[in-house]
């Protein structure tokens, strides 16, 4: 009776050539998952990048933006603002006083925006060299800074200075944009004092007077 030889396992074996594009592909497989991985951390970064310093989206042309960028300081705000070239001029309006039975602040006064993206600062401060209280308002653009600064009245310095509510509808951290010829209401940050919180439902003009900080991005059409 003949025997079979025992049966071997048989081995596969690889060419030079396929061994080489095994690796090749093993590597290719390694450098995506790295650069994916890179992207979406570059991607995380450029996001909060843009939140910390207030970004302002792509939008149509001709149309003016603005964007809440962060503050950490006290009582001081701050908005970029994009005016498109050739749009004609415009200026960023302040107070701190929204009169009763009103839609517009009584504005104190303006500083001209220049075209292109600019930052502006409103803050509430005690000017170092009067000692006296000012709401000041900065623009600064390529062109430099521009400043201007009204002194307050002691009953909004003493609201200010005191502990309370703040209800605020002004511009977020996402871009709001408008035609040419309209305005952007970037700051209304409204002091509730006293029953005044009960007065500040939907669009109503006021019931009483407001203290607060107001800012308009608007078309420079002459005296405020």
């Amino acid at each position: 009776m003949d025997r079979q030889p025992p049966v071997r396992p048989s081995r596969t074996r690889l060419s030079l050539r396929e061994y080489l594009g095994l690796m090749t592909i093993v590597m290719l497989t390694v450098g995506l998952i790295a650069t994916s991985q890179r992207l979406r951390k570059t991607s995380s970064e450029l996001g909060r990048l843009r939140r910390e310093v207030g970004y302002l989206s792509s939008t149509s042309p001709g149309q003016i933006a603005a964007v809440r960028a962060p503050s950490d300081e006290p009582l001081t705000y701050r908005i970029r603002v994009r005016i498109p070239q050739g749009s004609g001029d415009y200026r960023v309006a302040y107070s701190s006083h929204l009169p009763k039975q009103s839609s517009n602040p009584m504005w104190y006064g303006a500083v001209p925006i220049p075209p292109g993206e600019s930052l502006v600062t409103v803050r509430i401060l005690e000017d170092p060299r009067d000692k006296r209280w000012k709401i000041a308002t900065i623009v600064s653009s390529e062109q430099g800074n521009q400043r201007m600064a009204t002194v307050l009245p002691p009953d909004h310095v003493a609201i200010f200075r005191g502990s309370h509510d703040v209800w605020s509808k002004g511009v977020g951290r996402e871009t709001r944009a408008v035609g040419s010829d309209e305005s952007i209401r970037v700051l209304d940050e409204r002091w509730l004092v006293g029953g005044s919180a009960l007065l500040l439902y939907g669009d109503r003009a006021p019931e009483t007077d407001q203290i607060g900080v107001f800012a308009e991005l608007q078309p420079d059409r002459g005296p405020l």
